[in-house]
């Protein structure tokens, strides 16, 4: 069994901010082979790294006097919040991040308002990417009601007009989202997940999903619920799984990132990315 790649969830997310380029770095600079990270778009449709397009939870516009005129109902009885799709690139650029979970996490919510709200364009121009994996996640949510063009095809603008030096690897909950974005980088070479949650084997046509990608990524709950790995591998599918948080550990962090490795995924997403590697370097 081959040790699985660690991806740093949102980047090393336990230390700093997630969805930071601070946060990016940091996970690649303790041993993770990629990154993952979320898109949504804005008002003048650019995309911006944030696991969603309501803003109160992990950035600090609600301290903003200038914003709050801005904060309104959400569609689909979404509480009253900020959201991506009201605010241009120039007013994101005014926020900072802040961490989301800090009373789990106050380490790294000693970075609150320290960080800018990153672009898909300003990672792609990092040097700190060259020769690693990034899983690029494209949110469904009310900011894509706003698009005229698709979000694939804004990713793919995005990806094509910087050429990056990395593997790219293109990931969404939405089935639709995620076949639109492999036509709009035909031609580019790019691989794409199809991520599920709250799922069983028997309401997935693995056959289908094997035709059009290369792998899935299924919860820890999923992983353990039924033989994910074994039936997914036997059509050629990969399984990558979220997410490994040490916190939530019932006994030792390495029983913990044992039992998830014993499965033999392919690969694993981990908010603490540097004690995964190490799970993985003791065990040779």
């Amino acid at each position: 069994m081959s040790s699985p790649l660690v991806i740093a969830h949102r980047g090393a997310s336990a230390y700093r901010p997630e969805n930071t380029l601070e946060a990016f770095e940091l996970g690649l600079d303790q041993g993770a082979d990629g990154i993952e990270f979320d898109l949504v778009t804005t008002k003048d449709e650019e995309l911006i790294i944030r696991h969603e397009n309501n803003l109160s939870g992990t950035t600090n516009v609600k301290d903003l006097s200038s914003f709050q005129a801005l904060k309104r109902g959400g569609v689909n009885n979404q509480t009253a919040d900020w959201f991506a799709e009201d605010f241009t690139l120039a007013e994101i650029k005014q926020l900072r991040a802040i961490e989301r979970l800090p009373e789990l996490r106050p380490g790294s919510a000693k970075y609150d308002g320290q960080f800018e709200i990153p672009t898909f364009k300003e990672l792609l121009a990092k040097d700190f990417i060259t020769d690693k994996l990034l899983v690029v996640e494209l949110k469904s949510g009310s900011h894509l009601e706003q698009l005229s063009p698709s979000i694939g095809y804004l990713a793919a603008k995005d990806i094509r007009s910087t050429e990056p030096k990395c593997e790219l690897i293109i990931e969404s909950f939405d089935l639709e989202v995620l076949l639109d974005a492999k036509e709009q980088l035909e031609g580019f070479e790019a691989s794409y997940l199809y991520a599920l949650e709250d799922t069983t084997l028997s309401h997935v046509d693995l056959y289908y999903l094997a035709e059009n990608f290369a792998g899935l990524t299924i919860s820890l709950e999923m992983l353990f619920s039924e033989d994910w790995v074994g039936l997914c591998h036997e059509v050629g599918l990969e399984v990558w799984a979220y997410t490994a948080r040490a916190e939530e550990a019932e006994t030792s962090i390495d029983e913990y990132y044992e039992r998830i490795i014993e499965t033999g995924v392919d690969a694993i997403f981990a908010d603490h990315p540097d004690l995964l590697r190490r799970v993985l370097a003791d065990r040779g």
